[in-house]
Order: structure tokens, then sequence, then C-alpha cells
């Protein structure tokens, strides 16, 4: 999101509105786009967050690398902590990588 786009979320949310569902990580708000992520995946977890389709397309790569039974309700405790680590991880990444983004942006006095 940069400063102009910013500037009119801001704007929007002043009127009194209610702030629309954003993405988690790169902050995109068309309602169109936005689909709700399992953190942990959808057959393990009721923790949600808003994410854009490109953004929940990138984590939910990362989740499906690991087998599906290896993710399921029947799985070990051992497999399911390593997939909510690789779930957490791959949002963490995202998240991160937006953050030095923005801050590459941001004016830098020497």
């Amino acid at each position: 999101m940069d400063k102009e786009e910013y500037a009119n979320y801001i704007k929007r949310n002043k009127k009194g509105k209610k702030p629309p569902i954003a993405c988690a990580v790169c902050g995109e708000d068309d309602a169109n786009v936005i689909e709700m992520h399992h953190v942990d995946g959808r057959n393990t977890s009721d923790w949600v967050k808003p994410l854009c389709k490109n953004c929940h397309a990138k984590i939910t790569a990362e989740q499906n690398k690991l087998n599906p039974k290896a993710r399921s309700k029947k799985a070990s405790s051992e497999n399911l902590t390593a997939f909510n680590i690789i779930s957490i991880g791959a949002l963490l990444r995202e998240l991160g990588q937006r953050l030095i983004n923005v801050g590459m942006e941001m004016p830098v006095n020497v």
C-alpha cells in the first residue's frame, strides 16, 4: 500500500464508516478479492485472517507442500506442529517482505 492509497484508506475511515476488510499482508481492500485464510489449515483451525487472492495463494502453496495426511485432523501432534510452524512462517515471511519493501521506500537521512 503506497502513501496515496494509505491516505485514502485513512480518509474513508475518518468519515465514520466501518473500515473495509483488508488483506492482512498487503492491505488490499477490494471485497471482490478478499478470502478468509485458515492460518493452521482448513481442517484443523478456526483461526482465520483476511487475505487477498494473491497473498492467499502464496501462503497456501507453502502449506500444500506438506502431505495432506500430515495436516489432517488425524495427523500426529508432531506433524500438526510442523504444519503450524510452516503455516505461520509462510504468513510471517509475506508480512516481513512487505515491511522491508515499505521501509525501503521511506526516505533515510544520512
